[in-house]
């Protein structure tokens, strides 16, 4: 009953969506294996899944994701709207939980892993993921949210691509703002590296305020009481530790 399903999706494509939900464990993951899956799911019908999954992916209703080894695949909002046995949770999965920096290394068009972390961002390259879906068989009723029809909204101006700052360009921004040091550069593009450069679960677009955010709840004193910059880096070593 989910009419944005419907409108980015063919039929077979639905058919598939919904066989997904009978494969995922208790949190909606799976390991993604196509051939399996598509022997479970449409062993009848000539059709490639792996389209047929990215299509599901670019237009929100699954997200890849991989560990470096395997790749697999979230249902979105499958928790809140199935219900699995206690016997399922309680026994537990070997499938990864999904995390949003896991995700940053798939190439959603070949459903490859990107080892080397070039700053693909899979979740641009669809429509906006969907806010609610029905998945619960008991529920076919709509989001009242959704029965009144609502106004187009004229399409948002293309967003610049977010690339995560290196250490130098945080240590050149930290001249700037006259705060920190070189290690603290360090610290910062080493911990939202970790996080996947999201805030929440929202994809950071603006490092330089969270870098002041990161001042402003910091004990770091500023530089005036630090000591200036040193002015070259030849050594790769840094005022205040090793980079």
């Amino acid at each position: 009953m989910n009419d944005d399903l419907a409108e980015h999706n063919c039929a077979l494509g639905r058919l598939f969506f919904i066989g997904l939900w009978t494969l995922a464990d208790y949190k909606g993951d799976l390991e993604w294996r196509a051939a399996k899956i598509k022997a479970q799911l449409l062993p009848y019908d000539d059709t490639d899944v792996k389209k047929l999954a990215i299509n599901l992916d670019k237009s929100g209703f699954i997200r890849f994701y991989s560990d470096g080894d395997k790749i697999y695949l979230n249902i979105v909002n499958f928790e809140k709207h199935q219900n699995p046995h206690k016997n399922e949770r309680e026994g537990g999965t070997d499938v990864p939980g999904y995390n949003e920096s896991m995700r940053q290394i798939i190439d959603l068009n070949t459903l490859t892993i990107n080892r080397d972390f070039s700053g693909l961002i899979p979740e641009q390259d669809g429509t906006a993921p969907a806010d609610s879906l029905i998945l619960n068989p008991d529920s076919l009723s709509l989001n009242p949210e959704d029965s009144a029809k609502q106004p187009e909204a004229e399409p948002p101006e293309k967003q610049k691509r977010f690339m995560p700052p290196t250490v130098d360009q945080v240590i050149a921004y930290m001249q700037e703002i006259n705060w920190g040091n070189p290690s603290e550069a360090t610290k910062f593009v080493n911990y939202h590296t970790t996080k996947g450069w999201v805030v929440g679960r929202t994809k950071m677009k603006d490092w330089q305020a969270a870098l002041r955010y990161w001042r402003d709840n910091s004990a770091t004193p500023p530089v005036s009481q630090q000591g200036r910059f040193p002015q070259t880096f030849d050594n790769q070593v840094y005022e205040g530790g090793d980079l």
